[in-house]
């Protein structure tokens, strides 16, 4: 029997203009010689990373990946992640990433060749509006989502010794300036007016709901009756329904701070019993045939309505009432904006919201901000100053 040989590695560090190259070749376990180089802002990097290749080569780790494309890793890092215990919505970001947008571009680079100047400008791409396929740019939730799903893709490809660093570590910062999503909220008269118009809407007490807590419409979806406490006047937030290819399923909230209870209003407690008793006559009519979940929001025959459909029904009611167009997560956003213009601390918006930490709350909504301190210093001088 032969013994396979061990890989040997040698490298050298060469100044090429202002950066430094950092290149070392080895002998395989097959014979063949093996070659790669990369490029570093100081000669410090370019010796790290040129210390952690050889010592990698010393332990036997390098894997030949010369035959290896993108497409051909990730079509089998996708079928893998079932198995990861992921987050079905999670899953889908991924595939979607991958199949939509990451192989049709960079699908044939070889994985050992993808640099972070090719995904730079990958991501420039798929950043810019008006591209030669006729389609606009994706906006910057999808882009993080394109960074998130490579840099783990190739995180893990790291791990399995497949590649020896993991590109996206230099990969330029993404620049995308947040979106105001209070440029175009509706204002407290706005949701008021909307209503006034949409009462007589099937889903008038979901629109109320909405406003009034700024549940996501994933929550909205997933509400049971036991989950609103007409009495205290407190709605808990436990699930959320989701659309994962076309198929609806009922998951855990997006996050820890997700889970949470939120106040009610007597108007909004008002509107809920009325629709309750409502509910309980259609109830009685269909009989048997009555879905038994107990949601809150369903259509005649007690099956609770698709989060697609919430949106649809929406958009329609919005055009019907003559008001400026917005996505139902517009209600959401003008319920958090008129909560900190009328003084509410963040923390109590976060709260409510479901937001993971205060930051997330204060990054998107920091529009609202400055108004709220000009009023704040006006008190405060009115006070001092009388």
């Amino acid at each position: 029997m032969t013994e396979q040989r061990r890989p040997k590695g040698t490298g050298s560090i060469r100044q090429r203009g202002a950066r430094y190259q950092a290149t070392y070749s080895f002998v395989d376990g097959t014979g063949a010689r093996r070659r790669r180089s990369e490029r570093f802002d100081t000669r410090t990097e370019a010796r790290k990373w040129l210390n952690a290749r050889l010592n990698e080569v010393d332990l036997g780790k390098v894997v030949d990946t010369s035959a290896l494309t993108v497409d051909e890793y990730l079509t089998q890092w996708v079928a893998s992640l079932p198995l990861t215990g992921l987050e079905p919505t999670t899953l889908n970001w991924y595939r979607s990433a991958v199949e939509t947008h990451i192989v049709p571009a960079l699908g044939r680079v070889r994985l050992d060749r993808l640099s972070p100047t090719r995904i730079d400008v990958f991501l420039a791409t798929k950043a810019e509006s008006g591209r030669v396929d006729g389609k606009g740019g994706l906006g910057p939730t999808s882009l993080r989502r394109l960074r998130t799903t490579l840099s783990k893709a190739l995180s893990d490809a790291v791990r399995k010794g497949l590649i020896a660093e993991n590109p996206m570590k230099r990969v330029d910062p993404l620049r995308v300036p947040r979106s105001d999503v209070t440029a175009t909220v509706w204002s407290p008269q706005t949701i008021s007016k909307f209503l006034t118009a949409a009462k007589d809407d099937r889903l008038f007490p979901l629109w109320r709901l909405a406003a009034m807590t700024g549940l996501r419409r994933e929550e909205l979806a997933a509400l049971t009756w036991p989950d609103i406490d007409l009495k205290a006047g407190v709605v808990s937030v436990r699930r959320a329904r989701v659309d994962i290819g076309g198929e609806i399923i009922v998951k855990g909230p997006k996050s820890a701070a997700s889970r949470r209870l939120v106040d009610l209003d007597d108007q909004t407690l008002k509107v809920l019993r009325n629709w309750r008793k409502r509910q309980a006559k259609e109830r009685l009519t269909v009989g048997p045939g009555w879905d038994p979940s107990e949601w809150v929001f369903t259509d005649k025959i007690g099956r609770p309505w698709r989060p697609d459909g919430i949106t649809y029904r929406f958009t329609k009611a919005v055009k019907k009432a003559g008001l400026p167009s917005t996505h139902i997560k517009g209600l959401r956003h003008a319920h958090a904006t008129a909560l900190l213009m009328t003084g509410a601390h963040p923390k109590v918006v976060q709260e409510r919201l479901g937001h993971a930490s205060i930051k997330v709350t204060m990054d998107i909504y920091s529009s609202v901000l400055p108004g709220i301190q000009r009023e704040a210093i006006d008190r405060l001088a009115n006070i001092i100053d009388h």
